[in-house]
């Protein structure tokens, strides 16, 4: 229905969270008429508010040559806008006992304040005007460029490992550009780009119909819906960006045993021991959401604590790895991305430790818990503590507002972040198993990472 008063479309109805058992509230969904989607969380155990504006793109969405757009993007975002110069944005924040950071993704890029609630509205204009025109000059793109050169060397060049898996493993794991190339990109090519690049990337992603607007904690949806119309309605709607980048031919199905093995090595000055990343396709989140959760149950059998499959065999018995981690997704998270998405295991191996044979015991153990499924006691243990974890995640305004919002934008279904929970803790043996069976017949991918000296570098050609 639409209210006459704020033009703001609504679905007439809040929408229960966690009906399992999950954490209690309630979400409220509208839409204003230039299409920017609105979801509200009311909690009001606290007088903070988390506000987050998500738009529909992400390192996926580059075009080939710009390899790190994105991440620059989400940068000139925070150079000033229409009515506020450089630094104001932050200024106002700061300025009122609040925070705000902004962080671009695989498929989305989320921009985010946390503030007390009296300072609501402030936010939603700050959001605004920055949606509305953006200080998108030579010399903030000059600058940017300089920020982002900066921090990619930081994280990658000058961090021993390169922030592994990433950005080496989707090379061995796609063939495609949009998900196989390096989100971080190279400074010599982003120091290339245009003014009018940044505005034509601008006005094909950053549009009202291309974003959603979260707002939770302490505040009224009927008050969120009246201050987005003031503040983002009269904003141009534009168009939003298509259903995403399919994966190439030879990643159409997440389980395929087809294709051959691949591996790529890299040398790393600074690197004190060897490591290595494998990664696995893993099933598509939307189509096959019960698969989807097996898998993220089946990663914390293997890799999650000492008693832990992996960490048992690799660390404890063969002491051929110092120390180990998977994660679902190459984001780090569950539901981060969308279809296609690759469960990563990271190692870090001992001495003259062989990376193949370690990685064949990795699939040895794959074998074994196919044939015959973790316990329930284990089972039960896992998923006790992966929920438990959840819900501690969720509990800070800023990252449930982020959560929901990627659930939301995603996945169709903020609910869903807040009924994973009890979700998980349904997975059952033969479902692990089946997981495990999965990712055992497919093919290696995986990437090592050794130590390189600085006479080995000095004689290297680059």
């Amino acid at each position: 229905m639409t209210d006459t008063a704020t033009g703001v479309t609504s679905t007439g109805r809040t929408w229960p969270l966690a009906p399992e058992g999950g954490a209690a509230g309630t979400l409220h969904r509208g839409r204003l008429g230039n299409g920017l989607r609105l979801l509200v969380a009311p909690d009001h155990t606290a007088p903070a508010v988390a506000v987050a504006v998500l738009y529909d793109v992400g390192h996926r969405s580059e075009p080939e040559g710009r390899e790190g757009f994105a991440h620059l993007f989400e940068h000139l975002m925070f150079q000033g806008s229409g009515n506020l110069e450089k630094l104001a944005h932050a200024r106002y924040i700061n300025g009122c006992g609040g925070g705000f950071n902004g962080i671009t993704h695989r498929d989305h890029t989320s921009f985010f304040e946390v503030v007390p609630s009296g300072a609501l509205e402030l936010v939603l204009f700050l959001e605004a005007d920055r949606m509305r025109a953006p200080g998108l000059t030579e010399e903030a793109l000059a600058n940017q460029v300089a920020v982002v050169e900066q921090e990619i060397r930081r994280k990658v060049f000058d961090n021993p490992y390169g922030g592994l898996p990433s950005p080496y493993l989707p090379a061995v794991m796609f063939d495609d550009f949009a998900n196989a190339h390096d989100g971080w990109g190279a400074a010599e090519r982003l120091r290339t780009v245009t003014v009018e690049e940044c505005w034509a990337f601008f006005k094909k992603y950053y549009t009202p119909a291309n974003a959603l607007l979260v707002v939770c904690g302490n505040a009224e949806p009927g008050l969120v819906e009246e201050l987005a119309e003031r503040h983002f309605g009269a904003i141009p709607g534009g168009v939003a960006s298509p259903p995403r980048r399919e994966p190439g031919p030879d990643t159409a199905q997440p389980t395929s045993h087809q294709g051959a093995p691949r591996h790529r090595e890299h040398r790393r000055l600074g690197a004190a021991m060897p490591a290595m990343a494998a990664g696995w396709r893993i099933p598509d989140p939307a189509r096959q959401e019960t698969e989807y959760q097996a898998a993220v149950l089946l990663s914390e059998v293997l890799a999650k604590g000492p008693e832990s499959i992996l960490q048992r065999q690799l660390i404890q018995r063969n002491a051929s790895v110092s120390q180990l981690s998977m994660t679902v997704g190459l984001g780090g998270s569950p539901y981060e991305s969308r279809d296609p998405d690759v469960l990563a295991l990271t190692m870090f191996l001992t001495g003259k430790s062989d990376p193949r044979a370690v990685l064949g015991t990795v699939y040895e153990e794959l074998t074994n818990l196919a044939a015959c499924g973790p316990t329930p006691e284990i089972l039960s243990r896992h998923a006790a503590k992966w929920a438990t974890a959840w819900a501690r995640a969720l509990d800070p305004l800023g990252v449930r507002a982020q959560r929901l919002g990627a659930f939301e934008l995603l996945h169709g279904r903020a609910e869903l972040a807040l009924e994973l929970p009890s979700r998980i803790r349904r997975v059952t043996s033969g479902q692990v198993a089946q997981a495990a069976a999965e990712l055992a017949g497919q093919p290696q991918r995986w990437v090592t990472l050794l130590p390189e000296t600085a006479h080995q570098t000095a004689g290297a050609k680059r």
